[in-house]
């Protein structure tokens, strides 16, 4: 199993007057702040008074927890994007495609599971059991490891072959693209809804970018190795900022 820590995120933060505090690092985004502490990003964005996450600067205070005192609006807005603008708290993006991007170094703790359980899996058109939407799995592969949220699995590793394609499991659009969160390796982040994001790890090439709107079954990326060194992709369901069990969600095989 692969733990996937936000330790090195937590150490960045500071106790001020009761309340957590995050500085904006470079290569942050409201998204990967509010991912790698599993927070909802609407939240996130209320409690800091965030309209437009293009605005996020390096050295910007962000308050993680809930200021004393607040008060939600009576209708709560969805954070506004601004595409053309969108940019990371440093450097621009590219706008070539594909993109190769670095290899993120390995953090987490890569010993090999006591227990593992396979499933063969396609990106078949079924529809799911479970889920609001008609989710689909966003590669070919076998699961080798399953959701556990006690043992720090937050999705499912799907084993495949080297430069197989992964697809967006449903249409959305992309809020995070980057290898700035540890443990991830190059990391592609999809918002569905306020409610439900996607998360697939350790790309190899990305064929997307920050602020796209991509569709169900697009290709978004191909796999690349995990810190095992295994050709495998690390898939992720979010509800509000938690990780829920994919297989829940995704079509049956």
């Amino acid at each position: 199993m692969e733990e996937r820590s936000v330790l090195t995120v937590r150490q960045e933060t500071e106790a001020l007057g009761g309340q957590l505090i995050r500085f904006v690092q470079p290569g942050d985004t409201l998204y990967s702040i509010s991912f790698a502490l599993g927070l909802d990003v609407n939240k996130l964005a209320a409690w800091n008074r965030i309209q437009d996450t293009s605005k996020l600067r390096v050295g910007q205070r962000i308050r993680l927890t809930e200021p004393i005192g607040f008060t939600y609006p009576i209708t709560k807005k969805a954070v506004k994007r601004t595409p053309s603008k969108r940019k990371k708290a440093s450097a621009s993006a590219s706008s070539h495609k594909p993109v190769v991007t670095p290899k993120a170094p390995a953090t987490r703790n890569d010993s090999v599971p006591e227990k593992t359980t396979s499933t063969t899996v396609s990106t078949s058109t079924s529809k799911p059991t479970t889920g609001t939407f008609s989710w689909q799995w966003p590669t070919r592969g076998t699961v080798v490891e399953t959701f556990n949220a006690a043992k720090g699995q937050q999705g499912v590793d799907i084993l495949t072959n080297a430069g197989e394609a992964v697809v967006a499991t449903q249409a959305g659009e992309v809020v995070y693209v980057g290898n700035s969160l540890k443990g991830y390796g190059n990391l592609i982040i999809v918002k569905h809804s306020d409610t439900y994001l996607s998360a697939y790890a350790h790309n190899e090439h990305i064929y997307v970018q920050e602020g796209q709107r991509i569709q169900q079954q697009q290709k978004i990326a191909s796999v690349g190795r995990n810190n095992k060194r295994q050709t495998a992709l690390h898939f992720q369901i979010r509800k509000h900022g938690k990780p829920v069990d994919p297989m829940k969600f995704l079509p049956k095989q």
